[in-house]
This record gives C-alpha cells, sequence and structure tokens, in this order.
C-alpha cells in the first residue's frame, strides 16, 4: 500500500488488496490486515458485502516503510523542513511553497511535512480541505518556534 501511493497521503483500499495477493486466501489477507491495524499502519472499517475490511493507510505506515521503499527517512525529512520553517517562518504559510523549496517529490514530501504539523499551535494550521497535502500550509509563530526546535532536538540525537 504504502509503495503504491505516489503522494504520501492518507490511502483508502477495499477488495483490490485480495487481487494484489492471489496467491493468498481471503482469511489470510484479514489477518494480515489485522496486523497491520494492531501496529497502527491501518485503520479498518467492516462494511456489509465486502469480503475484507475498507483498509485506510496511516502516516505511520509511511513512516515504518519509507526508508525501505523510497531510500528517505520522513522522520529525518521532518527535521530538515522544521530547520527549513525555523530559517523562514513565511515559507510554511502555503505548503506549496514549502514543498518547491525543499525540492523533493510530493511522495516524499506529504509524509515529513504531516509529522510537524503537530508543533504548530491551534488556529495556525491551514486546515481547508484540499488533496494535495496534509493540510493547505502553516502560519509558524514563536512559539511555534520553539516547539519545532524541541522536535529537532527529540529526533537528532
Amino acid at each position: 500500500m504504502a509503495e503504491q501511493c505516489s503522494d504520501g497521503l492518507v490511502g483508502h483500499f477495499g477488495e483490490d488488496l485480495l487481487e494484489a495477493f492471489p496467491d493468498q486466501d481471503e482469511q489470510a489477507v484479514k489477518q494480515a490486515l489485522a496486523e497491520l491495524k494492531g501496529e497502527g499502519l491501518v485503520t479498518l472499517t467492516p462494511l456489509i458485502n465486502l469480503k475484507v475490511p475498507r483498509v485506510a493507510t496511516t502516516l505511520e505506515l509511511f513512516i515504518a516503510c519509507d526508508a525501505a521503499i523510497t531510500g528517505h527517512d520522513p522522520v529525518e525529512d521532518s527535521v530538515v523542513l522544521a530547520r527549513m520553517l525555523i530559517e523562514q517562518n513565511d515559507l510554511g504559510g502555503n505548503a506549496r511553497d514549502l514543498e518547491e523549496a525543499s525540492g523533493w517529490e510530493r511522495r516524499r514530501f506529504n509524509p515529513a511535512f504531516a509529522l510537524i504539523v503537530p508543533c504548530i499551535g491551534e488556529g495556525r494550521v491551514r486546515t481547508a480541505y484540499q488533496p494535495d497535502y496534509p493540510v493547505l500550509g502553516v502560519l509558524v509563530s514563536d512559539d511555534d518556534v520553539v516547539s519545532l526546535r524541541r522536535y529537532i532536538r527529540e529526533r537528532t540525537r
């Protein structure tokens, strides 16, 4: 699921997973999904008349898999983005601007950006619905700079 993702955002899967694993029976796929859910890598929603539950990937899936799949660690990348926001506070106002400044493709950018969004205080996260980024942007205040610095310290020891 993480490997097939083109944008690094939550993806949704259903019975297509049975087709992706033709050598596995339905019960084996359901048990594998339950294991992924137990690790926090997906959420499952059972629906009537479907052989497997509806699956939604989580940010944790990208954190766990991306270094092996893409060669980029979202946690390390998030530290780079946090430093960029500290150095140039207005860069995060529009996620597209931050993505362009990073020089990364969206698949790499989105998981890293999603990791630092919780560092930004309430009311300063632009959450308007749009399909391209975890959030539309972040408005970085002095309090957020302190939070971002703490985030960087905790991940670069």
